[in-house]
């Protein structure tokens, strides 16, 4: 995978969210008839944090977070999307934590944006099995993956 045209904004503005953009190109498309595409390109949960099946504890956590994440791709040529990962939206507890995960195409481009917003940093212990599946269900979507077919 080749990486070039790599910019980092608002680097300069505490209060502004940082934005990394950059080009890039992967080698696998060349000579294969199906490719399975990881959108997250390694940014996305890969295991839970909360792995304990009981906690009798409160979970603290340091702080809210709100992290955005898009991804707008050229398909590329002589490929069609054979599937997409289903979007979904999730909440927690009414407004404690809200997932976000979107992706559509058009003739020649995916665009993908996720978003996981944590609103709370304290949930009691008869909350955790409610947190923990939360974020099992954001690890398993962000694994999901987009199937590229070769034109015929």
């Amino acid at each position: 995978m080749g990486v070039s045209n790599i910019k980092v904004d608002t680097l300069q503005l505490a209060e502004t969210p940082v934005t990394v953009k950059f080009n890039f190109k992967i080698a696998s498309f060349e000579n294969a008839d199906i490719v399975y595409f990881n959108p997250m390109l390694g940014e996305g949960l890969i295991k839970n944090p909360f792995y304990a099946a009981e906690r009798i504890y409160p979970v603290e956590m340091p702080y809210t977070s709100d992290y955005s994440y898009t991804l707008r791709m050229q398909i590329p040529m002589g490929y069609k999307v054979d599937e997409l990962p289903k979007s979904i939206r999730s909440i927690l507890n009414e407004k404690e934590a809200l997932f976000e995960y979107s992706v559509n195409t058009d003739a020649n481009t995916i665009l993908l944006k996720c978003k996981l917003q944590i609103n709370a940093a304290n949930f009691g212990p008869q909350d955790y099995k409610v947190l923990r599946d939360f974020y099992a269900s954001i690890v398993k979507k962000q694994a999901e993956q987009i199937v590229f077919k070769k034109n015929n």
